[in-house]
């Protein structure tokens, strides 16, 4: 009883300690809040994109059916075709409210199929960017001008609300998905701020005070910074005094360059090979190519049971968890290809759960053949976007691998509270015979098969241990496509260091110094191998002469090595001021240029006509709406001889070159992303240039300097501007 009494008070000490905490509406406090533990447990989440939408429910294989009325609209003509020949030319998006019926949804089928596909969770899109509300939103009919929810329109029902309801008689954590903006709701299109105040929040607030949800997942954020739609401010609210402030779960895509960077769990999607090891994480795909669902797609094109499973394994081995969508037609039927895939997920986790739920990442996430790790899916044709993977890469990865590559031939997981390590294999070794690298277990570690806790033999080799698997018989082993053992009391493994590498601003000269865990003994090698105890011990921190890569491992009492942490060592030459022709002028010249293709080579090669003079760099107006690459070409007058830090931020690609050197890489097609450079420069004039493209979607380009060692870097001063 005082046991129980115990966990009693430490559980309501714990949600009242998340509690307390107030939340200023800023993103330095509103990302100090921690991810509640029952979302890092779960693991495994469902998404449903399901709306008017599901009623053409079509696009070409490769692009998202949900965006049907985008493209229908827009320029896509496989969608205008296959509307002419479906509907007829004067059949207008909105005519498909009253056909989408749901007259087959049954919500309590819904919540026992997550439940048997193991999911601890579903997010349900409530709003997609048509805006046709899954609930009896009033703010939507009054904003557009006419009924736009499943209540006042066919099929008068309130799915939100009826799902959420049968989804609380289950396991399963009700969660929603909201649009931030909408394509073509009149508002939106004439004034952005007032559309987020009267619209937007006034959605989120009746979302969140009408149905309690765990997660709210946004999107829709990017047309638009987190000022316009009063993120923080309403995050604030949703931590601090909201029905849901001590469970709710938030992601990150709450305004344009906030992704990846502040808010709640990073969200990549189609986007396997991103890794966020020190923050809370979450992939999302859909079974296809697609979210919504898709007529277009047949078998084929559905991932199978065992590349989801992988997927969901490798994911959880890394610390991140697994989104997985489904997309319902106008009926309110699951696919029953779907269904299938969902019930087989369902009975490899009944069996092997443990290995997934409630792990967290261990020091290392699995292990390597020999070979390259470095393998890229060749392009998928049915992909326009550059930045998504197929489903199949995890094939490659683990038991179909390209000549001369490496496979993860173990994923690893663990369970602190238990203390346990779990060993994840995604191909049974031909000889029975598994081989853990690089470890060695104590004297009496029992080690047993998962699904029917057999214990299984096993000695340390070397520097290895070797485990001795059961005979493969097929009428006692059940699980397929990856097997999992479970290492009773070991596992508990140092806290990685942190490698810091800092410039003298006068002499650009590296100082290392290597930050742990209080108490932990670390050790480190310069020449790039692999530290061990034999290693040089850190005790101070030292100056490094040559370039190089430095590696630290930590070591804590009871516990074994911690995950290698390095930091690559850059000696920088002084780069000599230039003396300009004539006498400068205070600016920039800024080029618009039109390249044959939407990558940083063409942009360069792009011949620089009509020249304008700036003062500062900042993007054309029409790149809001439109491709656009601009170059920006001068000189930097620099104040002081020493080192510089400086950065560009942009969505898509952008460059930073000081006297012909590359300082600043950023280039590719992809969203908000930050780069930096340094350069050790004497002072006076160096020539700048800065090329940018925006190959379309987002847009947005930021360029900035601060001396090294500086906390803060701002925007370039103007009066360093000359041409």
């Amino acid at each position: 009883m005082k046991s129980v009494l115990a966990i009693c008070f430490f559980s309501c000490l714990s949600i009242s300690l998340f509690s307390q905490k107030k939340y200023t509406p800023d993103w330095q406090s509103l990302d100090s809040r921690p991810t509640p533990e029952w979302w890092l447990d779960a693991k495994f989440g469902i998404f449903i994109h399901w709306g008017v939408y599901s009623v053409p429910g079509w696009c070409s294989k490769g692009n998202y059916a949900e965006w049907y009325q985008q493209g229908f609209q827009g320029s896509d003509t496989a969608r205008q075709a296959y509307h002419r020949q479906r509907f007829g030319e004067k059949t207008i998006y909105y005519d498909f409210a009253p056909m989408f019926k749901a007259e087959l949804f049954e919500p309590d089928d819904w919540a026992k199929l997550f439940e048997k596909a193991g999911a601890k969770y579903v997010v349900l899109t409530s709003k997609h960017h048509d805006g046709y509300c899954l609930w009896p939103s009033k703010t939507a009919n009054k904003t557009w001008g006419f009924p736009w929810n499943s209540v006042d329109c066919t099929p008068h029902r309130d799915l939100l609300g009826e799902l959420f309801a049968s989804l609380r008689k289950t396991s399963v954590q009700p969660g929603l998905y909201y649009s931030l903006y909408e394509w073509f709701n009149p508002l939106w299109k004439a004034d952005r701020r007032r559309f987020a105040q009267e619209h937007s929040l006034p959605q989120l607030n009746d979302l969140v005070k009408n149905y309690r949800p765990k997660i709210v997942w946004s999107d829709g954020d990017w047309d638009a910074s987190p000022e316009v739609w009063d993120s923080q401010n309403w995050l604030a609210w949703l931590f601090n005094d909201s029905p849901v402030r001590d469970s709710v779960v938030v992601n990150d895509r709450w305004g344009s360059g906030v992704r990846f960077k502040h808010a709640g769990i990073y969200t990549p999607e189609y986007q396997p090979d991103i890794d966020f090891e020190d923050h809370a994480w979450e992939e999302s795909r859909g079974m296809g190519f697609s979210y919504g669902y898709n007529r277009e797609e047949d078998a084929w094109d559905y991932n199978s049971t065992q590349v989801l499973l992988l997927h969901l394994i490798d994911k959880v081995s890394r610390g991140g968890n697994f989104l997985l969508d489904i997309g319902p037609d106008e009926h309110g039927k699951i696919p029953p290809i779907m269904q299938d895939r969902l019930l087989e997920m369902g009975e490899w986790l009944r069996l092997n759960g443990e290995a997934i739920y409630d792990t967290r990442r261990w020091r290392q996430p699995c292990q390597w053949s020999a070979g390259d790790q470095h393998f890229k899916m060749p392009k998928n044709p049915h992909f326009v976007e550059d930045w998504k993977t197929g489903g199949d890469v995890l094939l490659k990865l683990t038991v179909d691998p390209d000549p001369g590559f490496a496979v993860k031939e173990v994923f690893f997981t663990y369970n602190s509270t238990q203390n346990s390590l779990f060993a994840i294999l995604p191909k049974w070794p031909d000889d029975g015979i598994l081989i853990l690298k690089n470890m060695n277990l104590p004297t009496g570690t029992a080690v047993s098969f998962l699904e029917n806790g057999q214990p299984l033999d096993w000695q340390n080799l070397g520097e290895n241990v070797q485990v001795k698997l059961p005979v493969f018989h097929p009428n006692k082993i059940k699980s397929k496509d990856a097997w999992a053992l479970k290492i009773s009391n070991f596992g508990a493994f140092s806290q990685k260091p942190k490698v810091v590498v800092n410039y003298d601003f006068s002499t650009m000269q590296p100082t290392v110094k290597i930050e742990s865990a209080p108490g932990a003994k670390v050790f480190y090698t310069s020449d790039g191998s692999l530290p061990n105890e034999k290693s040089m011990i850190f005790e101070k921190p030292f100056s490094v002469k040559s370039a190089g890569k430095i590696s630290a491992v930590a070591f804590e009492n009871g516990k074994i090595g911690s995950a290698p942490a390095d930091a690559e060592v850059k000696i920088f030459q002084k780069i000599s001021m230039i003396k300009p022709a004539g006498k400068p002028k205070s600016g920039l010249q800024k080029f618009e240029v039109k390249p044959e293709k939407w990558d940083s080579k063409s942009v360069a090669a792009a011949p620089l006509e009509n020249g304008v003079s700036v003062q500062k760099i900042e993007m054309t107006a029409a790149c809001e709406t439109q491709k656009c690459a601009s170059i920006w070409q001068g000189f930097l007058k620099i104040p002081e001889t020493g080192g510089y830090q400086f950065f560009t931020e942009s969505d898509d690609g952008s460059l930073l070159f000081l006297d012909n050197q590359l300082i600043v890489n950023n280039d590719g097609l992809h969203g908000f992303e930050r780069h930096d450079g340094l350069a050790f420069l004497e002072k006076g004039f160096h020539a700048v240039r800065v090329l940018y493209f925006n190959a379309g979607g987002g847009f947005g380009l930021k360029v900035g300097v601060a001396k090294v060692g500086a906390e803060n870097l701002g925007e370039i001063p103007s009066n360093w501007f000359f041409y």
